[in-house]
Formats: C-alpha cells, sequence, structure tokens
C-alpha cells in the first residue's frame, strides 16, 4: 500500500512542477509585454534609465520592494511612490487603473524573476487579494510607509 502511494506521488509530482513551470512561463511572457511601460524609466535591462547625471528610476536588481513581500511590491504598483526627494528624476506612477489582475500578477512576476531577480510567481488571485488588500489607499504611497511595512514582516 505504501509503495503505491509513493509510486503515485513520483508520477504525479513532476506533472504538478511542470504546471508550475508552464504557469510561470506564461506569466513571465505576458509580463515582458507589460514591462514596456516601467521601461519608460526602469529600462528595458531594469537598471534606471539614465537621465544626465541621475536615473529616471532606481535599478530593479536585488530591489527589496521588488523581490521582498510581494504585497508591499503590489502597493507599489498599484498606487505608486510618493516624489519625496531628488533621488530620481521621475516618479513611481500609480498603474493600478492600466493593470487589470492578470497584468498585475504577470509584471510583479517578470520583475520578481528578471534582471537577475529571483523570488515567487504572483498569480492573478494574488494580484486580485492584493488589490482588495490596499483598495482603501489613496493616493501615492510614501517611503516611510514602506520601510515601516518592511520591518513589519
Amino acid at each position: 500500500m505504501k509503495l503505491a502511494k509513493l509510486l503515485t506521488l513520483a508520477l504525479v509530482a513532476p506533472s504538478l512542477a511542470f504546471a508550475d513551470d508552464a504557469e510561470k512561463a506564461k506569466l513571465m511572457e505576458a509580463g515582458k509585454a507589460s514591462f514596456m511601460t516601467c521601461a519608460a524609466c526602469h529600462g528595458m535591462d531594469g537598471q534606471g534609465v539614465a537621465a544626465g547625471p541621475k536615473k529616471m528610476a532606481p535599478s530593479l536588481t536585488g530591489s527589496k520592494i521588488a523581490t521582498g513581500d510581494p504585497a508591499t511590491f503590489a502597493l507599489v504598483v498599484l498606487h505608486g511612490i510618493a516624489k519625496e526627494n531628488q533621488d530620481y528624476l521621475g516618479m513611481m506612477a500609480p498603474l493600478g487603473a492600466a493593470l487589470d489582475d492578470d497584468k498585475l500578477a504577470a509584471v510583479m512576476t517578470y520583475v520578481r524573476n528578471s534582471f537577475n531577480n529571483s523570488a515567487s510567481v504572483v498569480t492573478p488571485a494574488d494580484a486580485k487579494k492584493y488589490r482588495e488588500q490596499f483598495k482603501a489607499q489613496t493616493g501615492p504611497v510614501t517611503r516611510a510607509k514602506l520601510e515601516e511595512l518592511g520591518k513589519a514582516k
């Protein structure tokens, strides 16, 4: 009986991994297309577009916001980041109205797994949950709020 369960598990587990890989590949492909909006400031290589001595936006490589808690990253993508200083010429615009849950999940997954990053996949169900979680947020999030969220995890 135990042997039968082990054989079943051995046969099913690879197909589950394949399904996860296929879902990730689908999200990555869609995310790459949606990233075109982000690339205007972050660049196609995710390193931030140079604008004289400054950059339009920070590098996404190793970004604690992008690769950390996906809920915090969703908050940033959905509502933007308030322009509080001159570190970057641009500001993170709110993209919640431009991205449905499928596109939000895809672009987040793409950024979290591109530019030498490696992080968990964000599903459309996750994106829907994050959108609901942050629906009361009015306006862009502050850097102080992002730091507070980072410490809470």
